[in-house]
């Protein structure tokens, strides 16, 4: 999910930084809810995956892009950084 068998650029480009941000979010997730990942529902029912791999890709010279996308996902808030970390801030206020 979030891949693209496509060999273009950009695909190289994100190849280039590690997992793709998509698999960021699913590790990021899995670990804080100690559970599979597959308890929640698919990420393209949110956002479109390869669009946020695509905004996140080093430029062409790159060089890091700036900035952040934030948006509701499986009980969190998700913020993806420029730099390609992966913040999450429950929204249930419960969680630890």
């Amino acid at each position: 999910m979030g891949e693209s068998n496509a060999n273009t650029s950009g695909d190289d480009q994100s190849r280039a930084t590690g997992p793709s941000i998509t698999v960021r979010i699913q590790e990021a997730i899995a670990a804080r809810k100690h559970s599979e990942w597959s308890d929640c529902p698919p990420l393209y029912d949110v956002i479109d995956p390869d669009a946020l791999d695509r905004l996140f890709a080093p430029t062409q010279t790159g060089t890091e892009r700036h900035g952040t996308v934030t948006f509701y996902y499986c009980d969190y808030q998700v913020t993806v950084n420029g730099d390609r970390t992966v913040d999450l801030d429950p929204i249930n206020s419960d969680e630890s």
